[in-house]
């Protein structure tokens, strides 16, 4: 099937012959040439024309003071923190107190309480809602109570410190 299809082939291809160009294809072919060459000369006239008749534009000596002068500078972001200082100073009273007050307490009822304790006592009256709640506290809360509030006392001297190196 394939030879019988080849064999068509090569007959189709004799029995059309050759194709002949017209007699003045060359001459055609050579004036388009000629005036796409001519075309592309004129362009590039036109363009070197342009190019050294053009004058290189250079900004003034003040360009740059004058672009920054226009420009408004952006207002420095204040941060305000979220917690104030008096409320730290507070907290860190409070912590204090905390601290202290479960040193003083006896851990044990049975161990005798401290004088300044009892006059503690008395000012308060005889409720005993601080020493009857601290007393109950272990000793490993008093411990992180005194850690943290070292912590913190720490932190705020750092951050002291460094809102003082960053206004010089």
């Amino acid at each position: 099937m394939e030879h019988h299809n080849e064999q068509n082939f090569k007959k189709l291809l004799q029995s059309s012959g050759t194709e002949q160009p017209e007699k003045q294809f060359t001459e055609i072919v050579m004036q388009k040439l000629n005036i796409e060459l001519q075309r592309a000369a004129s362009e590039e006239a036109a363009l070197r024309m342009l190019l050294t008749g053009a004058i290189v534009e250079r900004p003034s000596a003040a360009f740059t003071n004058n672009v920054l002068s226009a420009l408004r500078p952006v207002p420095a972001i204040v941060y305000k923190p979220i917690i104030s200082k008096t409320a730290w100073l507070w907290i860190a009273a409070s912590v204090i107190l905390v601290v202290v007050l479960s040193f003083l307490i006896p851990a044990d009822s049975a161990q005798q309480t401290s004088g300044l304790l009892l006059s503690v006592n008395k000012a308060a009256g005889s409720t005993y809602i601080i020493s009857d709640k601290l007393s109950s506290l272990p000793e490993l809360y008093a411990l992180a109570i005194i850690g943290l509030s070292s912590l913190m006392l720490f932190d705020y001297f750092i951050r002291a410190q460094a809102k003082k190196l960053s206004r010089s």
